[in-house]
């Protein structure tokens, strides 16, 4: 598969009513996709797509509500939401203050966001593709550093 390049930065979306919006604003860490049981259920769909990137590049604007859910491994994340439409836009993980994981789906270019990692893999679905020169790691990784190091292999710096 030929990779999109990565475009430049800034990294612009919002929800679907419009009232929530978002700059990122450096390159991101890693480009992840989630098959856990809970991502498929806050999604609504077989995975999320997520952008992880430091927290301190992330401006917006517009009111978000947040839900704060318990993984079983005892960690909290803060979801943020669109007040109004409840678009799931962005989650800032208790654990790593400085991290936020931003839903590839709400960005306003998504041509280029295709996973450089796949983490919960044994809980995919049948019939999803798992981009073949992805990395693939059963369950939760201990540490984020594979994502890290599979998004710089994709997008060398």
């Amino acid at each position: 598969m030929i990779r999109p390049a990565l475009p430049k930065p800034p990294y612009t979306g919002g929800c679907l009513c419009g009232t929530v919006r978002y700059s990122y604003n450096a390159r991101p860490m890693a480009l992840n996709a989630c098959h856990c049981g809970h991502c498929k259920k806050l999604s609504g769909s077989d995975y999320i797509k997520m952008l992880i990137g430091e927290r301190e590049h992330l401006i917006s604007s517009g009111e978000s509500a947040i839900f704060r859910k318990r993984a079983d491994s005892g960690r909290e994340i803060d979801i943020h939401r669109c007040a109004q439409c409840g678009t799931r836009m962005w989650h800032l993980p208790l654990a790593s203050p400085q991290h936020v994981f931003i839903c590839a789906g709400t960005l306003d270019d998504t041509s280029w966001a295709i996973p450089t990692s796949h983490i919960w893999i044994e809980c995919a679905g049948k019939g999803v593709a798992l981009s073949p020169e992805a990395i693939w790691i059963e369950g939760q990784p201990a540490d984020r550093q594979p994502l890290y190091d599979a998004f710089d292999r994709a997008y060398p710096s």
